[in-house]
């Protein structure tokens, strides 16, 4: 049972009468991209308290504070109705009020959260992303399995029951589909796409060989993947409403990991042509392909172009006999380590805010899920050990909240 009440001063600021956001004017707050703002949160409802007091610490952009020292006093209440109410302030104005009453009561408290997110860090352009969830790969007995869960890892969904290797989930754009690859089916590795209103999987290729890497596009008509049907791992994309497959690279080395632009014109994609794995840019509509010059490591692989930074790259490279995560920017040609890990750092995959990523930390002979903000360098696990094994995860920002 919830305990609601610590804070009876919240809920009385929170009236049944607030029907929809309601944006007060913003105060002329002027900060640098990287400097932390201030806030102070409160919540009538203890465990959601936490949740959000959690939510700033793991941010990065943000520092929890005392009310008198804060840039922003954020207030939340669980109502009667079992909506989630939300109050601004700043000073002693209150320049931002809103409630939702989405599909249950901790949906509609995230949700507020991202908005919190985004009226206090407007002025650094920050995006929420709390509302979301993972798809990744779990292991909590004797076989790996797709998995759903939200950030904090309170609901947590398996997706599938093949005992079966599986790897690499991708988000659809919409959100309302998910591509792997499994061996369940034939023992091969085959693309799937799997419908998460229906939880029906349709097979996108399965051809003699491999069949790995789906990637969807930005517009999500198109999958990128690479194929060895004709003896050579080559970098393909199948036209999702023609069903035409177009090889766009035909070489002698080994293509992998492919990764969008996010205007959809250009992928980045690992080949082994000088003979280790190195990152490769190429047209979408195909052509040669040029050598991403990293200068960190002779074993580059696993990139992920970022989501809104059309200048920046994350990927894994071999530093020191270990993985790590590093980020490269198209910019200025320079790739800069992100992670010291003891036991490695693999699979990056950018959060939708475009400053985040997730990855995959080696740790005692497992693996865990841990949160990074690039600009702040700060790291935080998603979940304890004891959930047993996750890796290779993806996010998306749920679009349909509806009751």
């Amino acid at each position: 049972m919830r305990l609601r009440y610590r804070y009876l001063f919240i809920q009385a600021l929170f009236f049944q009468s607030i029907l929809s956001s309601a944006i007060i004017e913003l105060p002329d707050l002027v900060r640098e991209s990287n400097k932390v703002i201030s806030v102070s949160f409160a919540c009538n409802d203890l465990e959601f308290e936490k949740i959000g007091k959690k939510a700033f610490e793991m941010h990065g952009a943000y520092r929890l504070v005392p009310q008198k020292e804060s840039d922003f006093n954020i207030q939340m209440a669980v109502l009667k109705d079992d909506s989630v109410g939300l109050r601004i302030i700043n000073g002693t104005r209150v320049i931002y009020e809103s409630k939702a009453n989405l599909i249950d009561t901790y949906t509609s408290f995230l949700h507020l959260l991202d908005e919190v997110i985004e009226i206090t860090g407007s002025n650094e352009g920050l995006l929420g992303f709390y509302s979301g969830q993972f798809a990744f790969v779990g292991n909590r007995g004797d076989a790996s399995e797709l998995y759903l869960s939200d950030i904090f890892f309170r609901k947590i969904q398996q997706l599938t029951s093949d005992e079966a290797l599986l790897t690499g989930p991708k988000w659809s754009p919409s959100g309302h589909s998910l591509l792997f690859t499994s061996y369940y089916k034939s023992g091969f590795p085959d693309l799937f796409e799997m419908n998460l209103h229906s939880r029906k999987r349709s097979t996108i290729a399965a051809f003699k060989g491999t069949n790995t890497g789906g990637v969807y596009s930005p517009e999500g008509d198109k999958v990128a993947m690479t194929l060895s049907n004709d003896g050579n791992s080559d970098l393909y994309i199948l036209n999702l409403n023609t069903r035409n497959l177009k090889r766009v690279a035909k070489t002698k080395a080994l293509e992998s990991s492919p990764s969008w632009s996010p205007d959809g014109k250009q992928l980045v994609v690992v080949s082994d042509s000088l003979g280790s794995p190195q990152l490769y840019l190429i047209n979408a509509s195909g052509g040669p392909m040029k050598r991403i010059k990293t200068n960190i490591s002779r074993y580059c692989t696993e990139p992920e172009w970022n989501p809104i930074n059309e200048a920046l790259i994350v990927y894994t490279a071999s530093i020191g006999g270990r993985f790590q995560i590093v980020m490269h920017s198209l910019k200025t040609g320079k790739s800069t380590q992100l992670t010291s890990v003891e036991g490695g750092a693999l699979q990056a995959s950018w959060m939708p805010d475009g400053r985040h990523i997730v990855y995959t930390e080696r740790l005692k002979g497992s693996t865990r899920l841990v949160l990074f903000d690039t600009v702040s360098q700060k790291s935080s696990p998603l979940h304890k050990m004891s959930f047993g094994e996750a890796s290779g995860a993806a996010y998306t920002r749920s679009k349909n909240f509806n009751r």
